[in-house]
């Protein structure tokens, strides 16, 4: 497990995080924690999983917030998988080194009014799980080709723009489980211009979407 306090980030909600942030991504261990605090970010974190594997970015229950200030997403996974949900299709590389990306646990809040939560593009078997997202753009944003997703136990609440956005995606398989989408203005969960297959939509709690 790898602290962003270990690399030089502060948590106090005033100082600038983002470089620190960035550098435990690439150089830590996998397993990045965000402890206790409010992280100040003006600028997307890159988790481009070609280059540091496998990864996973947990903030200790829910303890630590994500203030996003720059436009875009405050993390965006990118994987390489270019296939189909076949396993026949599956790169071995791209199996052992990039499956399962993860963020959870952690909230995130817009501080400027492109800021978005969470993008996905190229991931296999990414997971979303039990993320708050508020007053941002959009949420959760999948664009390009993804496969095999879980989002389960967010809290996707007060956004200007789309919860869940599948925005020009190449999909299969997901499944949306047991969520809160709500006060999302332009649609608790919405598609535009995507190619997705088997979407499962689970026990969620979807209301007050729309203007």
């Amino acid at each position: 497990m790898t602290s962003v306090h270990d690399f030089g980030a502060a948590g106090d909600g005033k100082r600038d995080d983002t470089a620190a942030i960035q550098h435990a991504v690439r150089d830590g261990e996998g397993l990045i924690e965000f402890p206790r605090g409010e992280y100040l970010i003006t600028k997307t974190i890159e988790v481009p999983l070609g280059d540091v594997g496998r990864t996973a970015i947990t903030g200790s229950i829910g303890l630590a917030k994500i203030i996003m200030q720059g436009a875009g997403p405050a993390f965006r996974i990118v994987g390489n998988h270019a296939g189909t949900a076949d396993p026949a299709t599956m790169k071995p590389d791209i199996w052992r080194s990039q499956r399962m990306a993860t963020v959870a646990e952690i909230e995130i809040e817009g501080a400027h009014a492109e800021a978005d939560g969470i993008e996905l593009t190229g991931a296999v078997q990414p997971i979303i799980r039990n993320v708050g997202m508020h007053r941002l753009r959009h949420g959760i944003l999948l664009t390009k080709r993804n496969r095999n997703v879980i989002i389960e136990g967010c809290q996707i609440y007060h956004n200007k723009g789309v919860g869940i956005y599948f925005d020009g995606v190449n999909l299969h398989q997901i499944n949306i489980l047991g969520n809160h989408i709500s006060y999302n203005r332009l649609g608790g969960i919405r598609i535009e211009r995507s190619e997705v297959r088997n979407l499962q939509i689970t026990g969620n709690d979807i209301e007050y979407n729309n203007d």
